[in-house]
Formats: C-alpha cells, sequence, structure tokens
C-alpha cells in the first residue's frame, strides 16, 4: 500500500486527475453500454444498437486515451484513429436518436 501512495505522490496532480477521469468516463461508458444491452434485450429496437456501438467506441476510445497518455504510445495511425472514433461515435448517436422504428 505504501508503493501506492509513494507512486501517488510521484505523479504530478493534474496528470493523476486526468488518469482518474478517463478511469470514470470509460467506467460510465461501460456502464451505459451495460444498461443499453439489457434495454435492448427487452425491447429489441434497432436504434438502441446504434447506442450500443457508441458506448462501445467510447468506452474503447477513452481506454485508449488513457493507455497512450499513461505509456506514450507513438501510434502514426492515432492521428487518423481518435478523430475518426469522434465522429463515428457522434453519428451513431445521431442516428439513434434520429431513427425510426
Amino acid at each position: 500500500m505504501e508503493l501506492v501512495f509513494s507512486l501517488i505522490q510521484q505523479v504530478p496532480i493534474g496528470d493523476l486527475v486526468e488518469v482518474i477521469l478517463y478511469v470514470i468516463g470509460s467506467a460510465f461508458s461501460l456502464i451505459l453500454l451495460s444498461l443499453s444491452i439489457s434495454a435492448y434485450r427487452k425491447n429489441p429496437q434497432k436504434r438502441l444498437l446504434y447506442a450500443i456501438t457508441a458506448f462501445a467506441l467510447f468506452g474503447v476510445f477513452l481506454i485508449y486515451e488513457n493507455f497512450e497518455n499513461a505509456f506514450t504510445l507513438d501510434n502514426p495511425f492515432a492521428d487518423i484513429i481518435i478523430p475518426s472514433s469522434t465522429l463515428a461515435i457522434l453519428v451513431l448517436f445521431f442516428l439513434a436518436i434520429t431513427k425510426r422504428n
């Protein structure tokens, strides 16, 4: 336990807050994903599939961002993947809201 506290004391507060926000956002997106899957099982609507996919992408996006910041990944495709995934998430949420059954 002392090891954890000594590591936390060595990390700048801004970086620690950023990691905590990524973890909370990832957990929240996974909770929303599971709630969407549960809702889809009770009432299978196509627009819920868009929401499920968007929440899954958002969770993966946040987890990747956290790993990228923690381990300073230098992936040349990250500059393309990150904005593309954000656009895909927005499109999926738009479809989930506007699509009719």
